[in-house]
C-alpha cells in the first residue's frame, strides 16, 4: 500500500473524462485542454502501474481498472469537495438562469411569474449573455439558449423562420420578397436568416441594418426600419399585438432548437430539478402554439 497519494488533480482529471466519457468535455469543465487532460490521466496510469484507458477507433474507453477506480473515487471525491466548497443555504435557493436577451425577453419573462408563483423561496437571477456564465461549482445554474441539437442540451420545442415587417412597411413592399430592396431587408448577423431567403427566392444579400441580438432586429423592425428574418418564438408575441406582420408566407423550418442545458454538478440539486420540470412544461405548450400558427 503506497503512503503517498498521487496527486489530486490527476484523479480530478480522470474524474472527469471517465464521467464524461471524453477527453474534450472534461477539459471544458476544467478550463484546461484534451492534451492537458490526457497526461493528467497519463500521469495517473504511470502512478497506478494500471492502464486505465483504451482506445478504440477515435473514441476513449474505460478499462476494467479505470471502471473499478472510478466506482471508488466517487465518494471520496464528493465529500472533498463538500469539504472545501460547503452549500450555503444561497445556493439550495437561488438559481441562475443564462440565456440569450431575446429569447429572455420574447420567452421567458412572460412565463417566469408562473414559476415563481410555484418557487416562492427561490430567488431568480437571468444573466444574459452569449457566453455560458460558469459560477462556484454548485450553484444553481441552467442555460436557456438557441442552437443545434448536436451541440449538446435537450432540446425544450424546435423554432421555424420567416420573414416580418410593420404593416406600413409591407403595404409599400409587397409580400413578393425578391423585389425587395437588398438595403430594406435586416441582418441578425449570426441568425440562419440566408436560409430562409434561399427559399423565398430572394436574390440579393441582405444589406440593411445589420445587429448581433435577434430581439434588437425586431425592435428595428418595429421602428420601420426593415424587414426581419426572424425565428416565430421571438416574433409571436409581436404578431399577435399587431405590430409586426408575417411579411411572406414561407415558415422554414430552423436548422437551430431551443435548449435546456443544466451543468451536471448542479443537475441534482432540487431548484434546477423543479426549474427544468416547470420549462419542460411550458416549452410543451410552446410546441403547440408554433405548430399552431
Amino acid at each position: 500500500m503506497r503512503e503517498r497519494l498521487p496527486p489530486l488533480f490527476s484523479l480530478q482529471a480522470f474524474e472527469a473524462a471517465a464521467r464524461l466519457g471524453n477527453f474534450s468535455r472534461a477539459a471544458t469543465e476544467l478550463h484546461l485542454t484534451p492534451g492537458a487532460i490526457s497526461r493528467q490521466v497519463r500521469q495517473l496510469e504511470d502512478w497506478c502501474g494500471q492502464t486505465l484507458f483504451e482506445r478504440v477507433g477515435n473514441a476513449m474507453r474505460l478499462t476494467a481498472e479505470g471502471r473499478e477506480l472510478l466506482a471508488r473515487l466517487g465518494g471520496p471525491l464528493a465529500a472533498l469537495h463538500e469539504a472545501v466548497y460547503p452549500e450555503p443555504a444561497e445556493a439550495r435557493t437561488t438559481l441562475q438562469i443564462a440565456t440569450l436577451g431575446s429569447l429572455a425577453r420574447a420567452w421567458l419573462l412572460p412565463r417566469l411569474a408562473h414559476f415563481i408563483a410555484q418557487a416562492p423561496h427561490v430567488r431568480v437571477v437571468v444573466q444574459t449573455d452569449y457566453a455560458l456564465v460558469r459560477p462556484p461549482p454548485r450553484v444553481a445554474l441552467v442555460a436557456l439558449r438557441h442552437g443545434r441539437p448536436e451541440d449538446g442540451g435537450e432540446v425544450l420545442f424546435q423554432d421555424r423562420l420567416l420573414a416580418v415587417a410593420t404593416p406600413a412597411l409591407m403595404r409599400e413592399l409587397g409580400p413578393d420578397a425578391a423585389r425587395w430592396p437588398a438595403e430594406r431587408v435586416l441582418s441578425h448577423v449570426t441568425g440562419d436568416a440566408p436560409l430562409w431567403q434561399e427559399g423565398a427566392g430572394m436574390a440579393a444579400v441582405a444589406e440593411g441594418p445589420a445587429f448581433n441580438d435577434a430581439g434588437l432586429t425586431l425592435d428595428a423592425a418595429e421602428e420601420g426600419l426593415g424587414v426581419a428574418i426572424t425565428r416565430l418564438s421571438l416574433a409571436l408575441p409581436r404578431l399577435r399585438a399587431g405590430t409586426l406582420v408575417q411579411a411572406h408566407e414561407l415558415l422554414l423550418p430552423s436548422p437551430r432548437a431551443n435548449l435546456l442545458v443544466v451543468r451536471e454538478d448542479a443537475a441534482a440539486l432540487p431548484v434546477v430539478k423543479r426549474f427544468a420540470g416547470w420549462v419542460r412544461q411550458e416549452a410543451g405548450i410552446t410546441a403547440a402554439e408554433l405548430a399552431a400558427y
